[in-house]
């Protein structure tokens, strides 16, 4: 299995490449972790062969690559059927948990249509890859731009942010109208599409995602320097240098890894606390409504390119003080349930201790400050005063501390096409 602890010995060299690229933790190349992929290399399954062309991004969990698929029957006219696509190779260690589980919703959400949602990213295809780390579960999505997360997001136009939070708050409208809450609502975890795509060349491609930046992964010691454990060189993600923001218009939500069924919530969930809903710490089920608080911590990123909840460091007790500041006192009701066990800090080896509750959490007699109309005027002067007082209102409701008392995500969707934002249109 893979070793995951903090005192670890780093096997391979770490540079200044590694750090400034923010490329992914290279000691995840041992017998469980990642996969070894190079630039050029060809992973094969049954129907098609998928060559990497450039590497796309990278999470705790896996490595995307943009690849060039062939298939291995040819067209109706005896061409070769080329298209692109991205792949993503799981750990090995997750062995077919993970794996099955976003598989299992995103087929859930294929059978409900391919062309369901505009705003929801389909599974093209899923095979299982052996390397010298184990078998790898490998899924194929359309190949997608940028994600929200990216500083490239912060030149998007007033327009653009607007569709962004009408899209957003429709598809997750339409994944609770299945039943299915996505439980990891992030800025990484919302993609764009890229314009144009099947009529690029390969060549203009490559111009788009930006040049490829590599460096050669070398062994700590030992009398080798490469180890078959790991790839060759280590790949920066895609700059995307070469694409013009301007000409993006529509967003898919990707990753569905943290999913589960509305009446089958998690014991938790694994996103970070600036989009944690806050009914979990006091140990309340994650819901739909938990679903429509990371929404509005969404709304509110995409209009302003800043946190909803800034919290600084990632401490729950943080979280639930900045709402309190922000957005008034914890329910009175909910005094002594914080759950310690799951969400307090704890020294390294040591159980979590509970601690007093602060008397403050509970109190009423502060106004929030700063209002969220001051936060938008601050962050967000595209906006005129009517909208947004009208997009202050709207998250007011999405994050009210007792999840029954939110809004939906489809009256959310009602709201941010209403009349006042037509000048965002």
């Amino acid at each position: 299995m893979l070793e995951m602890g903090p005192s670890r010995v780093s096997l391979y060299r770490h540079t200044g490449f590694l750090m400034r690229e923010h490329v992914e933790d290279v000691e995840r190349y041992t017998p469980g972790g990642y996969h070894p992929v190079d630039i050029g290399d060809t992973i094969t399954n049954r129907q098609d062969d998928y060559t990497v062309v450039h590497k796309l991004g990278h999470g705790g969990f896996s490595i995307v690559w943009l690849v060039k698929r062939q298939r291995k029957q040819l067209d109706s006219a005896g061409q070769p059927q080329v298209s692109f696509h991205a792949l993503k190779i799981l750990r090995a260690d997750l062995g077919d948990a993970r794996p099955s589980h976003e598989l299992h919703f995103l087929q859930r959400l294929g059978q409900v249509g391919r062309s369901s949602h505009p705003n929801i990213v389909m599974l093209e295809d899923s095979f299982t890859v052996s390397g010298p780390n184990g078998q790898h579960r490998c899924l194929v999505f359309p190949l997608l731009a940028f994600s929200l997360h990216s500083d490239k997001s912060w030149s998007l136009t007033p327009s653009q942010r607007h569709y962004t939070c009408q899209q957003l708050a429709s598809a997750v409208a339409f994944l609770h109208s299945h039943d299915v809450c996505h439980g990891d609502l992030t800025p990484s975890n919302i993609a764009f599409k890229l314009p144009s795509l099947q009529s690029m060349t390969e060549s203009r491609l490559l111009e788009v995602l930006g040049p490829i930046k590599e460096e050669t992964l070398r062994l700590r010691k030992g009398p080798v320097s490469h180890s078959k454990h790991a790839p060759k060189k280590v790949v920066a993600s895609a700059s995307f240098s070469g694409l013009d923001s301007s000409s993006l218009a529509t967003v898919q939500i990707i990753d569905f890894g943290c999913a589960f069924l509305s009446n089958s919530p998690p014991p938790t969930l694994g996103c970070p606390v600036e989009f944690f809903p806050p009914e979990l710490l006091f140990g309340s089920p994650a819901s739909t409504k938990s679903d429509v608080w990371q929404l509005a911590a969404l709304v509110y990123y995409t209009s302003t390119s800043q946190y909803m909840f800034q919290v600084g460091f990632p401490i729950f007790t943080h979280l639930v003080a900045f709402v309190v500041r922000h957005h008034g006192p914890v329910p009175g009701h909910w005094k002594g349930k914080f759950v310690w066990s799951k969400y307090g800090l704890a020294q390294p080896g040591q159980p979590v201790a509970p601690s007093p509750e602060p008397d403050w959490w509970w109190s009423d007699d502060k106004r929030p400050t700063p209002s969220l109309e001051d936060r938008f005027a601050k962050r967000a002067s595209y906006l005129s005063a009517a909208q947004r007082d009208e997009l202050a209102r709207l998250l007011r409701d999405m994050v009210a501390w007792e999840p029954s008392r939110r809004i939906s995500a489809a009256e959310a969707d009602r709201r941010l096409k209403a009349p006042v934002f037509s000048s965002l249109g």
